[in-house]
């Protein structure tokens, strides 16, 4: 079997998202393997390292690997938009807390 697939690749620098590329696979193997319940694939990647992953993890198309990285990007950007919000009202209470703190310094002296 020599089959052409796609793997997504995300990049980062210094632990920080960067950007997204799309490689092509060559397959030259895909099934169930003893003892697991879910398809596999043994590949060759674009360096030449062969490796194995569930096949769900890559794609049949350049297309489709890039409209992939597109929803996992909205995403994870919603995710952390969701925690800079609650993050926020967190520090927004602290704040406010900290000058009742002030004030009850400046009223014991």
């Amino acid at each position: 079997m020599n089959k052409t697939m796609y793997e997504l690749n995300w990049h980062s620098v210094n632990e920080v998202f960067s950007e997204c590329s799309v490689t092509k696979i060559t397959v030259i193997r895909e099934s169930v393997l003893p003892g697991c319940t879910g398809i596999s694939i043994t590949a060759i990647d674009s360096d030449g390292r062969t490796f194995q992953g569930p096949a769900d993890n890559y794609y049949e198309t350049e297309s489709a690997a890039w409209k992939a990285a597109k929803e996992l990007l909205a995403g994870s950007i919603a995710d952390h938009e969701k925690q800079l919000a609650e993050i926020q009202t967190q520090l927004f209470a602290q704040r406010e807390y900290m000058t009742t703190l002030a004030i009850r310094e400046d009223e014991e002296h």
